[in-house]
């Protein structure tokens, strides 16, 4: 090989090396811890992977309150362990069962709002009730006043009556369940609350002014906000039982969103 030959493929590997050495670098992500304050924008509406609503499971019961403007304080008990969380504003009632996954612990933690240090306080997403399901299997009227010493209130009501060709009403769908046992159907209505990213499912509570006594539960993938009005394509279910409180007579499921 001729020493012109040499020196160019040389240069050649040398260039190589280094254009290896200047490639894309993989950088690890870093998580920015949320406090309370930011809750009322959680979640992302991204649902998780599909598990057992039972595994990782928090089950607590509330020894005290302390309501906030938009999340609430309770100080909760779980076996022989007593401690504090913080969660998104709803009713919650002192001695009732409550069940919530993961937490972010944080240390030294100071309410303004209530002028009081935490020593140790856990930022819990999503807390659900062990009777949650209980209007939707028992068909009876849901509070729309409550002022019981020791809770927190949380009740919305549509502001009209909702109406959409090609919806099934609620009124209707509650009245004859059976008939649509098993069916793919339209219905539209006010999200009043939702309960995000649980068994990788949102699960939406709607209401549409013909039988606001019946708690409506469809879930789906699609994120929607509270206070939003939405028509949906859910599939009819009867007597479905998912464990830790979510049982339910009439559900709707697998729900997409109508545009």
């Amino acid at each position: 090989m001729s020493t012109v030959k040499r020196i160019a493929l040389g240069a050649i590997i040398i260039s190589t090396i280094y254009a290896c050495n200047k490639g894309p670098k993989v950088l690890t992500p870093v998580t920015k811890s949320q406090s309370p304050e930011k809750m009322s924008s959680m979640p992302s509406g991204k649902p998780s992977a599909p598990t057992s609503f039972s595994e990782g499971l928090h089950t607590v019961v509330v020894k005290e309150i302390l309501p906030a403007s938009r999340y609430v304080y309770l100080y909760v008990q779980e076996g022989n362990d007593k401690f504090w969380i913080a969660t998104r504003k709803q009713e919650v009632t002192i001695g009732e069962t409550y069940y919530y996954k993961g937490g972010l612990l944080k240390t030294n933690f100071e309410s303004k709002e209530h002028q009081k240090m935490f020593d140790k306080i856990y930022l819990v997403t999503n807390l659900v009730g062990k009777n949650h399901a209980l209007n939707a299997t028992s068909g009876k009227p849901a509070p729309t006043k409550m002022k019981s010493k020791g809770s927190t209130t949380f009740a919305v009501n549509p502001k009209r009556k909702i109406e959409k060709t090609g919806s099934v009403t609620i009124a209707q769908l509650v009245k004859n369940a059976k008939k649509y046992e098993g069916k793919t159907i339209q219905v539209s209505g006010e999200c009043v609350k939702i309960n995000p990213n649980i068994m990788g499912k949102n699960w939406i509570h709607l209401k549409d002014g013909s039988n606001d006594g019946y708690d409506l539960v469809v879930t789906s993938k699609a994120f929607v906000k509270e206070g939003s009005v939405v028509t949906m394509k859910a599939t009819v279910a009867l007597n479905k039982d998912f464990g830790a409180g979510y049982k339910y007579g009439l559900i709707l499921e697998e729900g997409t969103l109508v545009k």
